[in-house]
């Protein structure tokens, strides 16, 4: 316990007294995400937490970590009940021992936390969302022949780049020199993520290989574009199953021919 607070000291005896679900979240973490509440509660006069302009510069700044805190308890993991049955105790802690919350503050300050736990909901939501669409991400093989990566949802380049060097190590692992991207459920185009993706073709190049790209709309062919990426040195297939057939057979005629020496090429460049 913090000692040298009484209003921290007494909202810690009254959470360990209360018990609120909390999911797996320690008290002592929910002590420290409300420890910045509590002196701007303690702050506000009695008075003005009994009637007060709720609307006024005098709350503003407790009513704005409120929110904050909704929202860093909703991260977590709370539920709406367990947050806020915590604000309530962190109101109790700086009420004192012969007075209650009057219920005019008790209405905006519950509002104001689950405003934000709402916002911190929806973050964790879209951020699962991110995660399930990364999902399928994953370099998949096609026949033995070519591996695809065949992308959806929005990402961020970063994560687009992750993805086609996972696509070149696939290949480089199984000796495979033909791949296939598909960007017809990939979304919002934009410069970054085009350099991003249509990075495959130079990393299959370098492999001695060749990629071939499907659903490159008049969007993606626009930021390309913009990312000075030349389109017209791309093979770009019109659809997926086209974009396979095309795979298979460039890679039918990688075996006739000569095959690429660009693992011996590696070796040496590693001595």
């Amino acid at each position: 316990m913090n000692h040298e607070d009484p209003a921290s000291e007494r909202f810690e005896a009254l959470l360990e007294e209360a018990r609120p679900p909390t999911g797996g979240v320690t008290f002592q973490e929910i002590a420290f995400e409300v420890a910045p509440l509590l002196p701007l509660l303690s702050e506000l006069p009695t008075e003005a937490r009994a009637g007060g302009d709720y609307e006024s510069f005098e709350f503003r700044e407790c009513f704005t970590v409120l929110t904050l805190l909704g929202r860093r308890l909703a991260l977590v993991d709370l539920t709406p009940t367990g947050v806020i049955q915590i604000v309530l105790l962190a109101l109790d802690s700086v009420a004192g021992s012969d007075e209650s919350p009057p219920d005019g503050f008790v209405r905006p300050v519950v509002a104001a936390a689950v405003e934000g736990f709402v916002l911190g909901r929806e973050e964790r939501v879209a951020q699962a969302a991110e995660e399930r669409a990364a999902q399928p991400l994953k370099p998949l093989r096609i026949d033995e022949v070519a591996f695809a990566l065949i992308a959806s949802g929005v990402h961020e380049p970063a994560a687009l780049s992750d993805c086609v060097d996972a696509l070149g190590r696939a290949m480089l692992k199984a000796d495979v020199e033909v791949a296939v991207v598909d960007l017809t459920q990939l979304g919002e185009p934009n410069r970054e993520r085009a350099a991003a993706v249509f990075a495959a073709d130079e990393i299959t190049k370098m492999l001695g290989g060749v990629c071939y790209f499907t659903g490159v709309d008049s969007r993606w062919k626009a930021a390309a574009e913009d990312a000075r990426v030349p389109l017209d040195a791309l093979q770009i297939a019109p659809d997926l199953s086209g974009a396979i057939a095309a795979a298979r057979e460039a890679a039918r005629r990688g075996t006739e021919g000569t095959k690429p020496k660009w693992r011996a090429l590696l070796d040496r460049l590693r001595r």
